[in-house]
Formats: structure tokens, C-alpha cells, sequence
């Protein structure tokens, strides 16, 4: 379980006392809530976080493979569903750092 770090998120009890609903505390997402810690978790590493992760596809040869100019994914994810979707890849890729 990871520590939580309460700047970032506030937790809010529910009627059902294994169910908790998290809050991001940042000003510009407007109270906006998650009901799994990995949901909150992914959102705030991919909307505030110093550093992000960048997913590329692996394809050289994809206009979102790493390279000048390039877009890579903001999440795995997508990543994946990129490359099942375009390439016809399927499996474990490992994110480019």
C-alpha cells in the first residue's frame, strides 16, 4: 500500500466503510473525485506530476514512436490500445523513460 500524501488528495469516508472517495486538491480539477486509489493515483501523475512517464510506440516507424516531433502517450494504455489498434501488436511493451 502506498502512503498517501494528503496535499495532493483529501479522503472522504462513504456509508460503506471499506469504500472511501478520493479528492484532488488541486485547484484547476474542481473537486474532481475517485473511488479507487489507482484511479486517483493515474490521474495525478499524468495531470500534475513534476515528472511524467512518456509512452512511445514502439514501431520506428510511427509518427508516435520516440523521435523528433514525435507525440508519445500520456499513459500505457493508450499505448497499448494504439498498438493492438494500428500495428497488431499485443503482449507486454515496456515504456520508453
Amino acid at each position: 500500500m502506498q502512503l498517501i500524501d494528503y496535499d495532493i488528495c483529501a479522503i472522504k469516508p462513504t456509508a460503506n466503510p471499506k469504500v472511501f472517495v478520493f479528492r484532488c486538491t488541486d485547484l484547476f480539477c474542481y473537486d474532481r473525485t475517485f473511488t479507487r486509489w489507482p484511479d486517483f493515483l493515474r490521474h495525478y501523475n499524468g495531470a500534475h506530476a513534476a515528472e511524467k512517464t512518456l509512452f512511445w510506440c514502439p514501431i520506428s516507424c510511427c509518427d508516435r514512436s520516440e523521435g523528433e516531433n514525435n507525440r508519445p502517450f500520456p499513459r500505457k494504455d493508450r499505448m497499448m490500445d494504439h498498438a493492438l489498434k494500428i500495428h497488431g501488436i499485443e503482449g507486454k511493451l515496456r515504456p520508453s523513460m
